[in-house]
């Protein structure tokens, strides 16, 4: 007897499935794509504002360093640090030879923010953009930069060398900053008037006494990004105050405003040794009063 012909069991399994899956079609790996492509446009804003959010928190330390760098040195000399020292000229006419020092508030506050053997190489009997001072004022400090600044207008690290003739000139080789002294508010008025002022003036010492609306209520030093040498962006020029326009948000222009690159607002360091950071929706009036000592203004400071 015969038995039943049995087909060998490979013959039983399909083609296709022989060896293991093969691999993808055109249209799966066609979705993958899609899908990865996808993940990354939904996750990159995150990451992107993450690392801004890091940035300006950095900044916001950086302001707190120096708020409470100020503090410390009012502590020791009964006054803040004069905002341009050697800005104007006492005599007239000027002696031969003479020139401005123009030196600015962030050279006495060096030992305050642990620069001490910066401001050991600095002569402040000489100008701020003297030869004898170019390797102090030429040190770039992490403390006086925003990590977000975009640096429009500055051609490296220091200005250089502007006019390219391969020796020292006034003005060559300075470290930027992105924080300057506030000098009041700009109400379009021939000069500034006395209710207008901040803490950072010309040649004048401001004592807590002449803080009338209160240290809290005060802002000193704020940040005014990417300036080059057409705004006197660096950090030794004692012409690193502005006064901001009465009638302005902030960021609204980098023209010597209070002006970042943060997407909604710029930080402060207030007079009590605290920072804060200010919304570009800030109320107009709360932002000038904020800018002013003693304007005798009824708002508190934001």
């Amino acid at each position: 007897m015969s038995l039943p012909f049995r087909p060998p069991p490979d013959s039983l399994t399909p083609p296709a499935s022989r060896g293991g899956r093969g691999g993808f079609t055109l249209i799966e790996l066609l979705v993958v794509i899609a899908v990865i492509a996808l993940l990354v446009a939904l996750l990159l804003p995150a990451v992107q504002q993450a690392r801004e959010a890091a940035r300006r928190t950095a900044c916001f330390n950086n302001l707190k360093q120096i708020a409470l760098g100020l503090h410390n040195y009012e502590s020791l000399h009964r006054s803040f640090p004069i905002g341009c020292d050697g800005c104007s000229i006492k005599t007239f006419p000027p002696p031969p030879g003479f020139r401005l020092k123009r030196i600015a508030w962030t050279v006495p506050l060096l030992p305050f923010l642990d620069a001490g053997p910066v401001a050991d190489g600095f002569d402040t009997r000489l100008s701020h953009d003297d030869a004898a001072n170019v390797v102090a004022a030429g040190t770039r400090l992490p403390t006086f930069l925003c990590p977000s600044s975009d640096q429009t207008d500055r051609p490296g690290p220091t200005t250089g060398d502007r006019d390219g003739d391969g020796q020292h000139d006034p003005g060559d080789g300075l470290a930027w900053t992105d924080y300057g002294g506030l000098y009041g508010v700009s109400f379009n008025t021939p000069r500034i008037l006395p209710e207008h002022e901040g803490v950072m003036l010309y040649d004048r010492v401001v004592t807590v006494a002449g803080v009338r609306d209160g240290l809290s209520n005060t802002a000193v030093i704020g940040e005014c990004t990417g300036r080059g040498l057409a705004f006197d962006g660096q950090w030794a020029n004692g012409h690193n105050l502005f006064d901001h326009r009465f009638d302005q948000p902030v960021n609204f222009t980098r023209n010597n405003e209070l002006f970042s690159d943060h997407p909604d607002g710029v930080n402060l360091a207030r007079g009590d040794g605290g920072a804060v950071f200010l919304s570009e929706s800030t109320d107009q009036q709360v932002l000038n009063a904020f800018l002013t000592r003693a304007g005798g203004e009824v708002v508190a400071g934001p």
